[in-house]
């Protein structure tokens, strides 16, 4: 009985690790995919960069589908240039992350945002992922369910 108890133990241990190691490395969006009135699905043509490490994660990407325009003198642009380049067309945050029974939950330590870098701010997603793609669907964050699911593939580059 106790050898079944340690071994069930075991195998528990090994199947929470598997679940982190399958995301450890580099991630590069490839797909984001929203629902509601204004669906829609775009291929992601500008840089993207997800990193997994044992229990940390960085995120930055580029979420307009155009690249973003360059500001030849920051002194003088306007709030609007200064909004689209720095603010609406571009995702960053990192901290740490939990893998666990098919969920990935990320718990952010610092952000673009500062609302997202809040105690007690997460966000959770399903997480499935097949040899060198991964699948995120937004599922919910500490302030409730997603009423939209976003849906994010990602390809393994390193």
């Amino acid at each position: 009985m106790r050898m079944s108890i340690l071994a069930l133990l075991v195998a528990l241990i090994f199947s929470v690790s598997a679940a982190g190691q399958k995301i450890q490395g580099v991630w590069s969006l490839t797909e984001i995919t929203t629902t509601g009135p204004n669906g829609s699905t775009v291929q992601v043509s500008q840089p993207s960069v997800y990193i997994f490490t044992k229990k940390y994660y960085s995120v930055i990407y580029v979420s307009s589908n155009e690249a973003r325009p360059q500001i030849a003198d920051l002194s003088k642009a306007t709030a609007d240039e200064l909004r689209n380049v720095f603010v609406t067309s571009f995702v960053a945050n990192a901290g740490m992350y939990e893998a666990k029974g098919g969920k990935l939950t990320f718990k952010p330590s610092v952000a673009k945002n500062p609302g997202f870098m809040q105690p007690g701010t997460f966000s959770t997603m399903s997480l499935k992922t097949d040899g060198n793609t991964m699948t995120l669907v937004s599922e919910g964050t500490n302030t409730g369910p997603a009423a939209n699911p976003t849906t994010f593939k990602l390809k393994r580059v390193e």
